[in-house]
């Protein structure tokens, strides 16, 4: 059967790869999969048409790189309240870190992470990459860089966010590592 998949996959440009990841979880979040490579290591918050996600980055160079993004369609605003995520290991070790903007809006204008998000969507069909997928609504990146090797279980306690105006907290994300198969493109 894995010959089988195999050689299919050579002649799609596909291969199955044994990885190692650390996949978040949390109440009311739901898991998605990251574009390149194909892992299930995304994690969706959706409430009143915005969408919020958390992922990270290999750690390279002794630090791991988080990001929390924003999808904000029109007639929505988002202010993220803190500037900082706060990450929590397993043995008792805790990271403050702050975010900074990777991708501010369609205009790559600089956005301080608590500055006010009004949301738009594009009439047209495309719209912006993201590391799971398209959006046509604005979209906003933010990451930072904790100094260690983030790896194994952690937990990421997100800033709160205010939704036109009112309070949301998401809750505590879970990350752990799985092992896993997955069909992968070549140039991935």
């Amino acid at each position: 059967m894995l010959c089988g998949l195999t050689l299919s996959g050579a002649a799609t440009g596909c291969a199955p790869i044994l990885t190692t990841f650390e996949q978040p979880q949390a109440s009311g979040g739901v898991i998605v999969q990251r574009t390149c490579p194909p892992t299930p290591s995304v994690l969706l918050f959706k409430k009143e048409g915005v969408v919020a996600a958390i992922s990270m980055n290999e750690p390279e160079a002794g630090r791991t790189a988080l990001q929390v993004s924003f999808e904000v369609p029109s007639g929505r605003t988002v202010r993220l309240l803190e500037r900082a995520l706060e990450v929590s290991i397993a043995r008792g070790e805790h990271y403050r870190s702050e975010l900074f903007c990777l991708w501010c809006g369609a205009g790559g204008k600089s956005v301080d992470p608590e500055s006010l998000i009004t949301g738009r969507t594009n009439r047209w069909p495309l719209g912006t990459t993201t590391g799971y997928g398209t959006t046509r609504h604005t979209f906003y990146l933010f990451s930072t860089e904790v100094a260690t090797i983030l790896e194994g279980t952690f937990t990421v306690t997100l800033p709160k966010v205010l939704l036109n105006g009112r309070l949301w907290e998401m809750p505590p994300v879970l990350f752990t590592r799985v092992r896993k198969w997955i069909i992968s493109p070549f140039n991935c």
